[in-house]
Protein backbone atom coordinates (compact mmCIF):
# COMPACT_ATOMS: atom_id res chain seq x y z
CA UNK A 1 0.00 0.00 0.00
CA UNK A 2 1.29 3.78 -0.94
CA UNK A 3 2.26 6.07 2.19
CA UNK A 4 -0.63 6.68 3.67
CA UNK A 5 -1.74 10.63 3.91
CA UNK A 6 -4.04 11.57 6.76
CA UNK A 7 -6.07 14.32 4.13
CA UNK A 8 -9.29 12.88 3.26
CA UNK A 9 -12.27 12.94 5.46
CA UNK A 10 -13.42 9.64 3.78
CA UNK A 11 -10.75 7.86 6.22
CA UNK A 12 -11.41 9.66 9.51
CA UNK A 13 -12.73 7.56 11.92
CA UNK A 14 -12.59 7.44 15.76
CA UNK A 15 -10.26 7.68 18.55
CA UNK A 16 -7.32 9.04 16.83
CA UNK A 17 -7.85 6.15 14.72
CA UNK A 18 -7.92 7.01 10.71
CA UNK A 19 -8.87 3.92 8.39
CA UNK A 20 -8.20 3.45 4.21
CA UNK A 21 -11.62 3.16 3.24
CA UNK A 22 -15.16 4.19 4.59
CA UNK A 23 -16.63 1.90 6.22
CA UNK A 24 -18.92 0.33 3.93
CA UNK A 25 -16.03 -1.09 1.72
CA UNK A 26 -15.33 -3.08 4.27
CA UNK A 27 -19.12 -4.23 5.31
CA UNK A 28 -18.53 -5.74 1.37
CA UNK A 29 -15.94 -7.51 2.31
CA UNK A 30 -17.07 -9.31 5.40
CA UNK A 31 -20.09 -10.57 3.40
CA UNK A 32 -18.22 -11.85 0.70
CA UNK A 33 -15.81 -13.29 2.79
CA UNK A 34 -19.19 -14.86 4.53
CA UNK A 35 -20.49 -15.83 0.96
CA UNK A 36 -17.12 -17.72 -0.24
CA UNK A 37 -17.71 -19.92 2.96
CA UNK A 38 -20.67 -20.65 1.75
CA UNK A 39 -19.77 -21.37 -1.55
CA UNK A 40 -19.59 -25.15 -2.36
CA UNK A 41 -16.90 -23.56 -5.18
CA UNK A 42 -14.34 -21.45 -2.68
CA UNK A 43 -11.80 -22.92 -0.10
CA UNK A 44 -11.56 -19.91 2.46
CA UNK A 45 -7.66 -19.37 4.32
CA UNK A 46 -8.92 -18.91 7.64
CA UNK A 47 -5.23 -18.49 9.04
CA UNK A 48 -5.41 -15.53 7.21
CA UNK A 49 -8.20 -14.13 9.56
CA UNK A 50 -6.78 -14.39 12.80
CA UNK A 51 -7.40 -10.56 13.62
CA UNK A 52 -10.59 -10.66 12.22
CA UNK A 53 -11.90 -13.18 15.12
CA UNK A 54 -11.37 -16.19 13.13
CA UNK A 55 -13.84 -18.57 11.36
CA UNK A 56 -16.32 -18.10 13.90
CA UNK A 57 -16.32 -14.58 14.79
CA UNK A 58 -17.50 -13.90 10.78
CA UNK A 59 -19.73 -16.46 10.18
CA UNK A 60 -21.45 -15.68 13.47
CA UNK A 61 -21.43 -12.44 14.58
CA UNK A 62 -23.37 -9.57 12.85
CA UNK A 63 -21.48 -7.03 10.90
CA UNK A 64 -21.56 -4.26 12.88
CA UNK A 65 -21.08 -6.16 16.49
CA UNK A 66 -18.08 -7.39 14.52
CA UNK A 67 -16.53 -4.35 13.25
CA UNK A 68 -17.14 -2.48 17.24
CA UNK A 69 -15.07 -5.55 18.12
CA UNK A 70 -12.06 -5.90 15.43
CA UNK A 71 -11.81 -2.45 13.10
CA UNK A 72 -9.14 -0.84 15.03
CA UNK A 73 -7.10 -3.49 15.13
CA UNK A 74 -7.16 -4.83 11.52
CA UNK A 75 -7.92 -1.59 9.57
CA UNK A 76 -6.74 1.05 12.03
CA UNK A 77 -3.51 2.88 10.57
CA UNK A 78 -0.74 2.36 12.33
CA UNK A 79 1.07 6.37 12.30
CA UNK A 80 4.75 4.76 12.44
CA UNK A 81 3.74 1.97 9.95
CA UNK A 82 1.91 3.75 7.61
CA UNK A 83 -0.26 0.61 7.47
CA UNK A 84 -3.05 -1.51 8.29
CA UNK A 85 -2.57 -5.07 8.47
CA UNK A 86 -5.74 -5.45 6.34
CA UNK A 87 -5.01 -3.41 3.75
CA UNK A 88 -7.56 -2.60 1.00
CA UNK A 89 -6.43 -2.53 -2.52
CA UNK A 90 -6.68 -0.13 -4.99
CA UNK A 91 -9.42 2.51 -4.88
CA UNK A 92 -12.23 0.41 -4.50
CA UNK A 93 -15.65 1.87 -5.75
CA UNK A 94 -18.59 1.08 -3.33
CA UNK A 95 -21.47 1.27 -5.53
CA UNK A 96 -19.78 -1.19 -8.39
CA UNK A 97 -18.79 -3.52 -5.63
CA UNK A 98 -22.60 -3.63 -3.65
CA UNK A 99 -24.18 -4.06 -7.48
CA UNK A 100 -21.55 -7.15 -7.85
CA UNK A 101 -22.84 -8.64 -4.48
CA UNK A 102 -26.35 -8.03 -5.28
CA UNK A 103 -25.76 -9.65 -8.79
CA UNK A 104 -24.11 -12.55 -6.76
CA UNK A 105 -26.76 -12.89 -4.28
CA UNK A 106 -29.78 -13.05 -6.97
CA UNK A 107 -27.77 -15.49 -9.08
CA UNK A 108 -31.11 -18.01 -8.03
CA UNK A 109 -33.43 -15.46 -10.35
CA UNK A 110 -32.72 -16.72 -13.44
CA UNK A 111 -30.92 -14.89 -16.70
CA UNK A 112 -29.00 -11.47 -16.19
CA UNK A 113 -32.34 -10.12 -17.50
CA UNK A 114 -34.38 -11.63 -14.63
CA UNK A 115 -31.34 -10.54 -12.04
CA UNK A 116 -31.13 -6.76 -13.28
CA UNK A 117 -35.18 -6.43 -12.89
CA UNK A 118 -35.30 -7.99 -9.42
CA UNK A 119 -32.58 -6.15 -8.33
CA UNK A 120 -33.57 -2.69 -10.08
CA UNK A 121 -37.18 -3.35 -7.86
CA UNK A 122 -35.53 -3.36 -5.20
CA UNK A 123 -33.14 -0.48 -4.93
CA UNK A 124 -35.50 1.44 -6.52
CA UNK A 125 -38.25 0.62 -3.64
CA UNK A 126 -35.13 0.67 -0.85
CA UNK A 127 -33.21 3.67 -1.77
CA UNK A 128 -32.52 4.51 -5.60
CA UNK A 129 -32.50 3.00 -9.03
CA UNK A 130 -29.07 1.14 -10.46
CA UNK A 131 -28.20 3.61 -12.77
CA UNK A 132 -27.11 0.76 -15.43
CA UNK A 133 -30.16 -1.07 -15.20
CA UNK A 134 -32.78 1.70 -16.41
CA UNK A 135 -33.93 -0.30 -18.65
CA UNK A 136 -34.69 -3.28 -16.45
CA UNK A 137 -38.32 -3.65 -16.83
CA UNK A 138 -40.37 -6.32 -17.13
CA UNK A 139 -42.75 -4.42 -19.85
CA UNK A 140 -39.90 -3.32 -21.79
CA UNK A 141 -41.21 -3.95 -25.44
CA UNK A 142 -38.53 -5.89 -27.49
CA UNK A 143 -40.57 -7.40 -29.90
CA UNK A 144 -43.55 -5.02 -30.95
CA UNK A 145 -43.97 -4.96 -35.01
CA UNK A 146 -40.84 -6.35 -35.31
CA UNK A 147 -40.63 -10.41 -36.10
CA UNK A 148 -37.68 -11.28 -34.58
CA UNK A 149 -35.91 -8.45 -34.03
CA UNK A 150 -31.84 -8.55 -34.47
CA UNK A 151 -29.34 -11.36 -33.17
CA UNK A 152 -25.75 -11.26 -33.07
CA UNK A 153 -23.66 -14.62 -34.48
CA UNK A 154 -20.58 -14.69 -33.57
CA UNK A 155 -18.62 -16.01 -37.61
CA UNK A 156 -15.11 -16.46 -38.16
CA UNK A 157 -13.03 -14.26 -39.42
CA UNK A 158 -9.14 -14.86 -40.36
CA UNK A 159 -8.62 -11.14 -40.70
CA UNK A 160 -9.47 -10.26 -37.20
CA UNK A 161 -7.31 -10.39 -34.34
CA UNK A 162 -9.56 -12.98 -32.06
CA UNK A 163 -10.38 -15.16 -35.13
CA UNK A 164 -13.83 -13.91 -35.17
CA UNK A 165 -15.71 -11.04 -35.74
CA UNK A 166 -19.77 -10.47 -34.22
CA UNK A 167 -22.14 -10.24 -37.44
CA UNK A 168 -25.82 -8.52 -36.65
CA UNK A 169 -28.71 -10.75 -38.70
CA UNK A 170 -31.67 -8.87 -39.43
CA UNK A 171 -34.54 -10.71 -38.94
CA UNK A 172 -37.17 -8.04 -39.06
CA UNK A 173 -38.61 -8.82 -42.38
CA UNK A 174 -38.79 -5.33 -43.24
CA UNK A 175 -40.92 -4.96 -40.31
CA UNK A 176 -38.67 -2.48 -38.48
CA UNK A 177 -39.59 -0.55 -35.53
CA UNK A 178 -36.85 2.15 -34.43
CA UNK A 179 -38.17 2.45 -30.73
CA UNK A 180 -37.94 -1.58 -30.49
CA UNK A 181 -35.01 -1.95 -31.82
CA UNK A 182 -33.64 0.47 -29.15
CA UNK A 183 -35.53 -1.42 -26.55
CA UNK A 184 -33.12 -4.44 -27.83
CA UNK A 185 -29.84 -2.05 -27.64
CA UNK A 186 -30.33 -1.33 -24.15
CA UNK A 187 -31.08 -4.79 -22.92
CA UNK A 188 -28.46 -6.16 -24.33
CA UNK A 189 -26.18 -3.38 -22.38
CA UNK A 190 -28.66 -4.16 -19.51
CA UNK A 191 -27.42 -8.29 -19.61
CA UNK A 192 -23.92 -7.22 -20.58
CA UNK A 193 -23.55 -5.42 -17.52
CA UNK A 194 -25.20 -8.04 -15.20
CA UNK A 195 -22.53 -10.60 -16.77
CA UNK A 196 -19.44 -7.86 -15.71
CA UNK A 197 -20.69 -7.68 -11.97
CA UNK A 198 -20.75 -11.51 -12.00
CA UNK A 199 -17.25 -11.71 -12.79
CA UNK A 200 -16.32 -8.92 -10.53
CA UNK A 201 -18.35 -11.15 -7.92
CA UNK A 202 -16.28 -14.10 -8.64
CA UNK A 203 -13.57 -11.67 -8.16
CA UNK A 204 -13.82 -10.72 -5.09
CA UNK A 205 -14.92 -14.28 -3.96
CA UNK A 206 -11.41 -15.48 -4.68
CA UNK A 207 -9.51 -12.61 -3.49
CA UNK A 208 -11.18 -13.24 0.27
CA UNK A 209 -10.36 -16.53 0.09
CA UNK A 210 -6.52 -15.28 0.72
CA UNK A 211 -7.63 -12.66 2.95
CA UNK A 212 -7.66 -9.83 -0.03
CA UNK A 213 -9.67 -7.37 -1.15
Amino acid sequence: MSRFTPNSKYVKYRDNTWIQCRKRIYLYWFKFLKHAEDSPDHKVQWNKYRAWGGKDAVMKMKFDAWWEEYWKDCFGIDKEKDSCKYPVNGNPKADGIRYALLVYENLHRGSNWDIAIHIQKEETRKRYPVPSFSYAMEDLDTKGNMKWGYERKRVRDESSRTGYRIEKIDNTRGEYDDKVWQNQEEKRKVQSMVGRYKKQAMKHLESVCIGNF
